[in-house]
């Protein structure tokens, strides 16, 4: 994000349009962190060091960004150094509670199958599609991460080295088939689900994100949403 961070003070927000692809691989890396695993001292304590107070500052230039990277100043900086591990502690609790089954009925699956399956079924065809995507590019999930091929965090993770790596139509497709047709539904799920607010607020941005990334590319490749 140092484009960004350099262009601090700025008199307006940046449109997403207004971004480089370095900035825009760097987002979705992010995202996909803060979707992946559950936040630690560490990583809370990160963002008051001048590279993570940076980082937030250069996201909240970003106007669908803004809201999450005022929400994680809130657990962060905001908050006296003694705090970070009650804080993370409940973060780490609002996590297990969305996203890894512990919240029962209001679980927030973050895996595109369920949203395209009628019966909530997860390991269904999108698992299988994300799985081909990541053998023909070389890639395979880590052993530290046991979760099936359409996490969110592993989709966001891919798009971001498409971005990097990828013409613009590839990364329209990957936005249409595998991100836009079920992360709407996703940020829905967590604002009504998440106490804290905390990842609520970055599905939100995340879906808002997106949704601006592709209409920055609709003008060259129109929409295909789908979710399969």
């Amino acid at each position: 994000m140092a484009g960004s961070a350099a262009r601090a003070g700025a008199p307006t927000t940046l449109a997403v349009s207004e971004l480089s692809a370095g900035e825009r691989a760097a987002v979705y890396r992010w995202l996909a962190g803060l979707f992946a695993r559950e936040q630690t001292v560490e990583s809370l304590r990160h963002y008051r060091s001048a590279e993570g107070r940076a980082l937030l500052g250069a996201l909240g230039e970003i106007a669908p960004l803004a809201p999450a990277a005022e929400s994680v100043a809130r657990s962060t900086t905001d908050i006296p150094e003694a705090d970070l591990p009650g804080r993370a502690l409940d973060l780490a609790g609002d996590f297990a509670r969305l996203f890894l089954g512990v919240g029962g009925r209001r679980t927030v699956p973050p895996y595109q199958s369920f949203y395209s399956s009628p019966e909530g079924r997860v390991m269904q065809a999108p698992a299988a599609a994300m799985q081909g995507a990541l053998r023909q590019r070389n890639r395979r999930l880590a052993e530290a991460f046991p979760e099936p091929p359409d996490h969110l965090a592993v989709q966001l993770s891919m798009l971001a080295e498409l971005v990097e790596t990828a013409p613009a139509a590839e990364q329209a497709a990957f936005l249409d088939t595998r991100l836009l047709g079920w992360i709407g539904e996703f940020a829905a799920r967590c604002a009504a689900a998440d106490r804290t607010g905390f990842y609520a607020v970055a599905a939100r941005a995340l879906a808002d994100f997106a949704v601006a990334d592709r209409a920055a590319l609709a003008a060259d490749f129109p929409a295909r949403v789908a979710c399969g």
